[in-house]
């Protein structure tokens, strides 16, 4: 059997204790004050870990807010720049516009002031062309009977006359051979040159002696010069007078010399 001594098993007891403590206060502790300085050092760094995390997800959100705020502020800002430039747009069409408009009205006063000023050194021209060209119009449509017309409302325009104007042309042929010129756009007939004589011998009372010519420019009817009267019932006459009439009305009209 074995045999314990009890004097040496208590001094290795102790001497195990002793150990222990020394290991305790010399290796023990110190490892475990690290270990906690350690175990700290990962929960502050965890921590500071977590604190970093909700600063990222903090700065995170604020940059996304500023972003929202800043493409709000551009989509603001673009609308605004589309509005101005729609009206300026409109400013800029609606003086484009006055200004045609006064483009426009300047032209178009310039240029009836150079129609006027044509028409004012031409008028004269122009209305003798008118007149010859109404003139070549009437006569291609003027028949026979219209000029026979015209000479026998011409002597019967005569007998019409009042005793005064009778007189006058009495008085004019006073001292003078009475001889009537006699102008037609056509040769008068027989009966026609007869007519016209009686008529004109009727009004200044003598007989008459007819001097007659053709001018196929006075279109129809008759021309009669006696003493210093002139008689006229022809077609050109009333041309001229209607062109006279125009005439007076552009002198007044546009201030033009006559």
């Amino acid at each position: 059997m074995l045999e314990f001594d009890l004097a040496t098993l208590a001094f290795q007891i102790v001497n195990f204790l002793v150990l222990l403590a020394i290991l305790y206060y010399f290796l023990f502790r110190p490892l475990r004050g690290r270990l906690n300085e350690r175990s700290q050092a990962l929960a502050d760094s965890l921590q500071n870990a977590r604190d970093q995390q909700a600063e990222a997800a903090r700065l995170r959100d604020e940059y996304e807010r500023r972003i929202h705020g800043l493409r709000e502020e551009a989509d603001e800002i673009v609308a605004q720049a589309r509005q101005e430039a729609a009206d300026r747009g409109a400013e800029l069409m609606e003086e484009t516009r006055r200004r045609i408009d006064r483009l426009t009205v300047d032209m178009r006063t310039d240029l009836m002031r150079q129609r006027d000023e044509v028409v004012a050194q031409n008028y004269e021209g122009i209305l003798d062309a008118i007149v010859d060209l109404s003139a070549n119009v009437v006569q291609s449509v003027t028949t026979r009977r219209t000029h026979d017309d015209l000479v026998q409302n011409f002597c019967a325009s005569i007998y019409r006359l009042p005793q005064e104007e009778v007189n006058e042309y009495r008085r004019a042929i006073e001292g003078r051979y009475p001889v009537a010129v006699v102008t037609t756009p056509v040769a008068l007939t027989a009966d026609q040159t007869k007519t016209v004589s009686d008529t004109l011998s009727s009004l200044i009372d003598r007989q008459v002696e007819l001097q007659v010519r053709v001018a196929p420019e006075l279109v129809a009817g008759i021309q009669v010069r006696l003493a210093n009267r002139l008689l006229d019932n022809t077609v050109r006459q009333q041309l001229n007078r209607i062109r006279d009439r125009v005439r007076e009305d552009l002198v007044e009209r546009m201030g033009a010399s006559a």
